[in-house]
């Protein structure tokens, strides 16, 4: 018998579709951080891309933002509530869910006068914009925070 185990099997292990270089999408399977206390953990239903994930595919930047590892794509996403954090009380399992795409610190005083788009800590899934990069949905799991995640 081999001592090797497949990956597959490990409860952890969620495949995504990883981007390397220009036009270099590759399907990888990487391990999901645990479930913190105030996440929910989704399954992904439905992702889509838009203009920002296009200019990363092609050219592996947007603007002058460039990626610095690989990156999976797509933010706009749904998807169904698996799991959630001990501290949360608003979702169960088996809620469809829309992901808030942007998640800002909550503390700053932008975030506290309501301008949380505006946050300079603001982690943007599918984004090089912070590092290390906050991974897109492209995904068939992830880790949210709840309180950017919608009924």
């Amino acid at each position: 018998m081999s001592s090797s185990t497949t990956t597959t099997s490990r409860t952890d292990a969620v495949q995504g579709q990883f981007l390397h270089g220009p036009k270099d999408l590759r399907v990888e399977e990487r391990s999901l951080p645990a479930l913190e206390q105030d996440e929910v953990q989704i399954k992904i239903r439905s992702t889509t891309l838009c203009g920002s994930d296009l200019h990363y595919y092609s050219h592996y930047r947007n603007g002058s933002i460039v990626v610095r590892e690989p990156l999976c794509l797509g933010h706009e996403a749904s998807g169904d509530v698996i799991s959630v954090g001990s501290g949360v009380t608003k979702f169960k399992a088996g809620d469809r869910v829309a992901v808030e795409c942007g998640v800002p610190c909550s503390k700053c005083e932008l975030c506290l006068d309501g301008r949380y788009n505006l946050c300079p800590k603001l982690r943007f899934r599918s984004s090089g914009s912070a590092f290390p990069h906050f991974q897109g949905t492209l995904q068939s799991r992830i880790n949210h925070p709840a309180a950017w995640t919608h009924k």
